[in-house]
């Protein structure tokens, strides 16, 4: 019961933000936007996600073999295929997919407490690269061309108050990228093993291994930052995805624009109130186009065309739970 009440809340939650997003563009500017629409840019992107997710995979197996891990390339990629598929036709379920990855690399031989903390590292230098590149872009585009002259129509508020709110965006973004240099480590307790109440004892022991799990990932860090090349070229497939899909709608968004807002957009697709990312993306995607110049009806199409592309190869990499049923029974 509990399983479909979150279901529901979700699906609700996707519905009522997207039913906001389009309430804000109107129906007009999208139906301008979906009559533009050109197959061959959207075949496009879904070939250059297609190789993200191809990129993605070399860098969990990268991760996971820093990390002394037994790894295997054809066994991890239907792993990470069916996280995908959960992750993009689920509600939320982007949590369901990296413990389902978490499980499979467990079956490999490997402890299920370091094969999570692959997937996780994995996540976290997806997301850190992620912002990084949005930083780094967006200040480029600031000191190189200064902060767009011209504002979407429609938009009287970002041409009072643009510069400001993009200055705001940048330092978010600072912030988010400074954080893996921050003195936060979660120190060891004492063990509770004679303590009186079950759920002490159990709480301590979780938190000592998140302790022991941290201080192993702090002496990878070499290693780690050396791999960091892989996120970066996933994270530039995914922002290039974007793009294509905003050149399918008739957009004339250079790929700059489009990186330097990635950040926001991608963060907002992984939260637990969208269905497959549908609904808090394009929430995203509508406040952060105009930021750049774009239009926000631009913005919330590009943001729909791109779920649409992560559902066909969901649906296409739908296949790999038959195929990993066939080689657990096997």
């Amino acid at each position: 019961m509990r399983v479909v009440a979150r279901f529901v809340l979700r699906l609700a939650a996707a519905l009522v933000l997207m039913a906001a997003a389009i309430w804000v563009v109107g129906l007009d500017r999208i139906r301008s936007q979906v009559q533009h629409a050109d197959l061959r840019w959207f075949a496009a992107a879904v070939a250059v996600m297609a190789v993200s997710q191809a990129v993605s995979v070399l860098r969990w197996k990268t991760i996971a073999r820093i990390f002394g891990l037994r790894v295997r390339t054809g066994a991890m990629a239907v792993a990470y295929a069916q996280g995908m598929t959960l992750n993009v036709l689920l509600p939320g379920a982007t949590l369901g997919g990296d413990a389902l990855r978490s499980v499979r690399l467990q079956r490999l031989g490997n402890p299920l407490g370091v094969s999570a903390l692959s997937v996780l590292i994995d996540r976290l230098s997806g997301l850190w690269i992620l912002c990084a590149l949005s930083l780094l872009t967006g200040m480029s585009l600031l000191l190189l061309v200064g902060f767009p002259a011209e504002h979407p129509p429609g938009s009287p508020w970002l041409a009072r108050h643009g510069s400001t709110f993009f200055g705001i965006y940048l330092l978010g973004l600072a912030a988010v990228c400074v954080l893996p240099w921050l003195p936060l480590r979660p120190r060891p307790v004492p063990s509770a093993a004679d303590h009186p109440l079950p759920l002490v004892r159990a709480v301590v022991r979780i938190w000592n291994r998140i302790s022991e799990l941290h201080e192993l990932a702090l002496s990878q860090r070499g290693a780690l930052g050396r791999s960091i090349w892989s996120s970066l070229a996933v994270q530039v497939l995914c922002a290039l995805t974007l793009w294509l899909c905003a050149r399918a709608l008739g957009g004339q968004a250079a790929y700059w624009q489009v990186q330097a807002v990635a950040a926001p957009i991608f963060v907002a697709g992984a939260l637990p109130v969208s269905y497959g990312g549908f609904g808090a993306r394009e929430m995203a995607a509508l406040a952060a186009f105009p930021l750049v110049g774009l239009g926000a009806d631009l913005g919330l199409m590009a943001s729909v065309l791109y779920g649409f592309v992560s559902v066909v190869l969901g649906l296409l990499a739908a296949p790999a739970f038959v195929i990993g049923r066939h080689r657990n029974d096997g």
